[in-house]
């Protein structure tokens, strides 16, 4: 014969299982304010009239995030204007290495006639540095 439902036992095993779930909730890694608002919903959707109003707050608390949305594209912007104010700065850099190679060429050029010179004198080869 099969056993008659009881309401209190079957509202017992429902509150249970939602400890449970919060449990696994609260050791999840979700920002607080998303596991605080899971953990409400789970525990109202057991009772008896609140489903329906825990399902529609669940859904809010999980809707689109257009604050973290938000915030991430600041970062954004912030980013790409440091990466435009780094490429600024290596563009003079590089500005400078390409002034200082011509320098370094143009004194190589200035220096060829004095060592061409003291070759003669000295009738042999003047010890130079590589460039």
């Amino acid at each position: 014969m099969a056993k008659p439902l009881d309401p209190l036992e079957l509202l017992r095993t429902a509150r249970a299982a939602s400890q449970q779930v919060q449990e696994l909730i609260t050791k999840s890694t979700m920002p607080p304010a998303q596991r605080r608002a899971l953990v409400e919903g789970v525990s109202r959707m057991v009772l008896p009239g609140e489903q329906l109003q825990a399902m529609i707050d669940l859904a809010d608390a999980f809707g689109p995030p257009k604050t973290q949305i938000a915030e991430i594209q600041k970062v954004l912007i912030e980013q790409r204007a440091q990466l435009e104010t780094m490429l600024a700065e290596l563009d003079k850099i590089e500005t400078s290495v390409d002034r200082l190679a011509e320098s370094s060429e143009q004194i190589a050029a200035l220096q060829a006639p004095l060592r061409a010179m003291l070759e003669r004198r000295q009738g042999g080869s003047v010890d130079t540095e590589d460039e």
